[in-house]
């Protein structure tokens, strides 16, 4: 099991940074939120996701409450592929997101953010680990053991801290049970509510 959280930590983790937020702006809320989804994107490969599957998500935050939603949405079999879709609700805003990852080896093919088609491979963050125990957790889907990993994510010179929570062997697609982003407008948390299959 701690094999495959470390996996996570070092695959997952170097998908989520996407933005640094320079002001408070519901935008600038769902890039930073974004980057945690996000690390989900590289573990199909690692990952049996199947259509239906979908993870229910509160974000909590100093200025105001959403909500996130993971789920599975199509198969693409010609493309040996999937639909990915990550939907938040934020200070009046939402955002929509949606990966075709491929399953042999869990590579975006095509992002969409809102509509519009976006360079999957435009990343360039780094990834630097702090801390990673095994630990357990009791979050609104449960109580759950789980691997604690604290990371730094470093993007054109400027480091954001990172804490999640995971169990991806009781816990289907990423196995995210909490994370907590620690932004210029104070701490985002995203915790799992409720998961399954549709």
């Amino acid at each position: 099991m701690k094999r495959i959280f470390a996996l996570f930590a070092g695959v997952g983790l170097a998908a989520m940074s996407h933005a640094s937020p320079a002001h408070l702006d519901a935008q600038q809320v769902h890039a930073e939120i974004n980057r945690s989804m996000a690390a989900t994107m590289q573990l199909a490969a690692q990952l049996n996701w199947q259509v239906g599957d979908f993870h229910n998500n509160e974000i909590k935050m100093a200025f105001g409450n959403g909500t996130g939603t993971k789920t599975v949405s199509q198969d693409v079999p010609a493309e040996g592929a999937f639909w990915y879709v990550n939907e938040i609700a934020i200070l009046g805003q939402k955002q929509k997101t949606e990966a075709l990852m491929r399953r042999s080896d869990g590579k975006v093919l095509k992002l969409i953010v809102n509509g519009e088609e976006q360079d999957p491979n435009a990343d360039n963050s780094q990834v630097e680990i702090v801390e990673q125990r095994e630990t357990s957790i009791q979050v609104p889907a449960g109580k759950f053991d789980c691997f604690y990993i604290k990371a730094n994510i470093v993007q054109d010179g400027k480091k954001t801290e990172i804490e999640a929570w995971i169990n991806p062997i009781d816990v289907n697609l990423d196995g995210m049970l909490k994370t907590v982003i620690q932004s210029q407008f104070g701490p985002i948390t995203m915790t799992l509510n409720k998961f399954g299959r549709k």
